[in-house]
């Protein structure tokens, strides 16, 4: 059996599961909260993307010394884009990890944030990887893009990116006064003072207020962390930094933000001064576009649109969390 009949016959079992676990969900929990689109269509463009993965070999050489790249563009959530994909990232970082011809990864950055989870979640990703990891910026690594890059040890920049854009961001959207000068008014039954707190159709209250910033008050700590650990930096000396505004390539490496201006030409050079290779080949793992059905295309849709069904009975708060952007 050739691989890409294993990968249908793969693809046609996800889907059956699929449709079968979302029946079953249906007919058992009418009364379920807010299903996460997000998170279901990951789950199921993840398993798809492991069936289309094709090897690039960026630069031949020796195959027991390998430089993985792995690339960050567009924002770190967890929906799959056309341009960045959870599942993808994570299971190239496992292959590196998992991989003992791998000597270090090459993390291509271009990115303005994203969503505090998942930015953490590829972070400790990497660190935990077990190889080097080594940061090339490119036009943008702001924010969750810089975060991210704080498991590298070593960070190049182009001149012209920008980077920085440090902090942590909630948003909250209220309609109250709009809804009241139309004589709509909405009534909320509440088993404590701060459940389901933040409906749009409602100011947000103080004591609420208060209970978010303390929340992005932590995250804004971890990351300030984070980049004291990857920086080798004290916390003071971040924060004098991270008051949320941008530098640029010159400024970054001025503020010891990153170490170099540099391409990334000349960081493969440094991996192999660093790590002792005289001949490495460097490779990237990538998604085979060309290769994805028109059936696992016409899964992730239905998938979409079967859970905007359940998003639309169901109830859900206007408070948009912690982001990284």
């Amino acid at each position: 059996m050739n691989f890409k009949n294993k990968r249908l016959i793969s693809t046609v079992i996800v889907v059956v599961l699929v449709v079968f676990s979302l029946i079953k969900g249906t007919i058992t929990s009418s009364n379920n909260n807010k299903k996460d689109e997000s998170e279901l269509n990951g789950y199921l463009t993840e398993f798809l993307q492991e069936q289309s993965i094709t090897k690039l070999t960026l630069k031949k050489g020796d195959s027991s010394q390998v430089i993985q790249k792995i690339s960050i563009e567009g924002e770190i959530n967890a929906e799959m884009t056309n341009t960045y994909s959870r599942g993808s990232v994570l299971n190239q970082i496992k292959e590196a990890k998992n991989n003992p011809n791998v000597k270090a990864i090459l993390l291509s950055v271009n990115s303005p944030g994203g969503g505090v989870y998942e930015t953490a979640e590829l972070y400790n990703a990497l660190k935990n990887s077990g190889k080097d990891v080594y940061v090339a910026m490119k036009k943008q690594a702001t924010s969750g893009g810089y975060y991210i890059s704080m498991a590298a040890k070593k960070i190049y920049v182009n001149s012209e990116t920008t980077t920085g854009s440090i902090g942590v961001i909630m948003s909250y959207v209220s309609a109250q006064k709009f809804l009241n000068e139309h004589g709509i008014k909405q009534e909320t039954i509440r088993s404590g003072d701060q459940k389901a707190i933040g409906g749009i159709a409602e100011d947000l209250p103080e004591s609420t207020r208060k209970i978010y910033q303390e929340q992005n008050k932590e995250a804004y700590d971890r990351f300030v962390k984070a980049i004291a650990e990857g920086r080798n930096m004290s916390e003071d000396e971040v924060k004098k930094l991270a008051d949320g505004r941008t530098y640029s390539g010159k400024q970054a490496v001025e503020n010891k933000l990153v170490d170099k201006i540099g391409t990334e030409d000349e960081l493969i050079n440094l991996i192999k001064e660093e790590k002792n290779l005289s001949n490495p080949s460097v490779i990237e793992l990538r998604k085979d576009s060309s290769s994805e059905s028109i059936l696992s295309r016409l899964v992730k849709a239905t998938t979409r649109s079967i859970i905007s069904e359940f998003n639309s009975e169901a109830s859900s708060t206007s408070v948009e969390r912690s982001y990284l952007g």
